[in-house]
């Protein structure tokens, strides 16, 4: 899509989940955002989008990006939750394993682009919803792989930024499969859940998509 197309397909709207891979899938394959320096008035009007970047020296960091402080280049986003925000503080959240971003400008708007090979997660105001807990997951797990490699941050935010997004999909499926596995009570309280990441499974691996030996956190995160 090139750029008069996108600015074209935002006309209308403030930001805009791409496509599901499938109709059972977790989330969108991209995400669109539109930053404008005035407010439309009529949808959301994001101000500033919230994410991780892969920085100049490789490394994972927390970064704004508003029409005050466009990105200096585009590429990688690391694993993490996407924030978008509107003059008014209203957020919409989203949580991604990784993917690549594209930006197009015009004088007085800003068009972002967001691709992921896994799946985008819109996050909502309930917590038990499937997407708000692998998102919550995910989170905790990557929090328990940072604790280990101890004062080490500059590595882990290395290796993060470095981790390849579908691949730390499968190992956050894998992971949270392998629960249910070895505590089958989970899979009545956690029905849900259990439900949808096997059906993301079953649609995996009726497109060889799903390895005979997936990834482990372990694995992905172990020290070199």
């Amino acid at each position: 899509m090139n750029e008069q197309s996108v600015f074209a397909l935002m006309k209308d709207w403030g930001y805009y989940p791409v496509d599901k891979s499938h109709p059972d899938s977790l989330g969108y394959t991209g995400l669109m955002v539109a930053i404008r320096k005035e407010p439309t008035g009529n949808h959301f009007d994001p101000q500033a989008l919230h994410l991780c970047l892969q920085d100049e020296y490789g490394l994972a960091r927390g970064t704004t990006l508003s029409m005050l402080s466009p990105p200096e280049s585009t590429g990688h986003v690391c694993p993490g939750i996407i924030r978008i925000q509107d003059r008014t503080d209203k957020r919409v959240h989203f949580y991604t394993f990784g993917g690549s971003l594209e930006m197009a400008v015009q004088p007085d708007e800003m068009m972002l682009t967001f691709h992921s090979p896994a799946p985008i997660l819109e996050l909502g105001a309930h917590p038990e919803s499937v997407q708000n807990q692998i998102a919550a997951e995910a989170g905790e797990m990557l929090a328990e792989i940072e604790v280990k490699w101890g004062f080490d941050e500059r590595a882990f935010n290395r290796r993060l930024a470095g981790i390849d997004p579908f691949q730390f999909y499968l190992a956050i499926m894998q992971s949270l499969l392998d629960r249910y596995a070895r505590v089958r009570a989970l899979k009545e309280t956690e029905h849900a859940l259990h439900q949808a990441l096997q059906r993301e499974k079953d649609w995996l691996v009726s497109k060889h998509q799903w390895p005979a030996k997936p990834p482990s956190i372990e694995g992905l995160f172990a020290h070199s």
